[in-house]
């Protein structure tokens, strides 16, 4: 037995003459298919999954596996899935395998990719019972690890992508081939509820000053989306001096690794990290910002965190 857990999403909509809204549930997705107990957790757009959801979504998984679930499959809509499945990523110490799924297309457009995709995310996690793949994520018959996958176009069906790091696998003929063995996780306890604010600052041309030090002066820690390989405007390198938050440069470029070592102006990696700042390596911004506040969370020490050049590959 499989478990369906559906947050919502397009996958799960339909439309009339007014546009697609959430409409199906759970049951509606896995009626086409034997052996799934489906559970409706919610009905929304991905843009309105908070962290408190997941982590009630996180104890569902493990009432499943109670039940005796041997995979559970999570769908939702694209727009979030890349953090939503890399949080849960980060906090499923079970080896059972949970894979997130989701359509571009929803049930009413023609070319519809909703149960092709679910399908696909059936026959992923039965063949990856047995390994050690972390959370995956199935959409247009590749398999994503949650580490990596990045939603790229707005409507493509072949959106997701796994840039630098490439598939965990494909599905092909109605079997999974897996290309990796293993996925490095860093694993966190979970906790009782989100209660630090993690700011993430996209940085853009003449960036205004007053957003930066609203962040600094507000929230917990900061991450930066920074310029090219993880860097930011000379003049506010004044704002983050003798700054004790946790402050770590990601990079707003889709690929890569940020700096450590190359550039040596005010503003660039080598004058960032003198002055504390950390460096994400080939961490994503948005998956920056997750592993910061459970990091947070768990009084975990950020630097040696991220130092580890290698923390999730």
């Amino acid at each position: 037995m499989l478990s369906l857990i559906s947050l919502g999403g397009t996958i799960s909509m339909t439309s009339d003459k007014n546009g697609a809204l959430p409409s199906l549930n759970a049951q509606d997705l896995a009626k086409e298919f034997k052996d799934i107990r489906a559970i409706t957790f919610s009905n929304i757009a991905s843009p309105n999954i908070t962290f408190s959801m997941l982590l009630e979504l996180l104890e569902l998984a493990k009432e499943e596996v109670n039940k005796g679930s041997k995979a559970i499959i999570i769908t939702q809509g694209t727009d979030t899935l890349e953090e939503s499945a890399f949080f849960i990523q980060s906090l499923w110490k079970s080896k059972i395998p949970i894979v997130f799924c989701a359509a571009m297309k929803h049930s009413s457009q023609l070319g519809s990719d909703c149960l092709a995709n679910i399908n696909d995310a059936i026959i992923t996690a039965k063949s990856a019972i047995n390994k050690d793949l972390g959370v995956l994520c199935v959409l247009n018959s590749c398999i994503h690890s949650a580490n990596f996958i990045h939603k790229s176009n707005t409507f493509s069906l072949d959106t997701f992508t796994s840039f630098d790091f490439g598939l965990v696998g494909k599905v092909i003929e109605g079997k999974a081939y897996f290309y990796k063995d293993n996925i490095k996780r860093y694993l966190f306890n979970s906790p009782k509820k989100i209660s630090k604010k993690v700011g993430l600052l996209k940085l853009c041309l003449d960036c205004d000053d007053d957003i930066l030090e609203y962040y600094l002066n507000n929230y917990d820690a900061l991450v930066f989306s920074g310029y090219g390989a993880g860097h930011l405007m000379q003049r506010h390198m004044k704002y983050i001096k003798n700054i004790k938050k946790p402050l770590i440069m990601a990079s707003r470029c889709e690929s890569g690794k940020t700096g450590f070592n190359t550039y040596a102006y005010l503003g660039a990696e080598i004058s960032l990290r003198e002055n504390g700042v950390i460096m994400s390596a080939f961490i994503s911004d948005v998956k920056a910002r997750i592993l910061t506040l459970l990091a947070l969370e768990n009084n975990i020490d950020l630097k040696e965190l991220f130092t580890k050049d290698n923390i999730i590959f």
